[in-house]
């Protein structure tokens, strides 16, 4: 999912013992490395399907267990029976 590599890019290591950004579900939808993500997002009514859980789960979580999701779905030993 490009959204979970876009939220991520954010990282900064600023030093041994310190780091700023990484996943925290804000993406700058101005900036031309996330062009098309805005149309992405809404195409694939994601909105709504964190509305449901947006209680439960923060935004970044949420993209980032999304990704896992979709990366798991489309693994090549995918195992539809087994869920673990």
């Amino acid at each position: 999912m490009r959204l979970a590599g876009h939220d991520l890019m954010d990282y900064r290591k600023v030093s041994s013992t310190s780091s700023l950004g990484g996943s925290d579900g804000c993406i700058n939808f101005n900036d031309g490395d996330n062009a098309g993500l805005l149309d992405c997002i809404n195409e694939n009514n994601l909105n709504s399907v964190y509305r449901n859980v947006c209680t439960l789960v923060s935004l970044a979580d949420f993209i980032v267990i999304a990704a896992e999701a979709v990366m798991g779905r489309t693994a090549t030993t995918y195992n539809s029976t087994n869920y673990f």
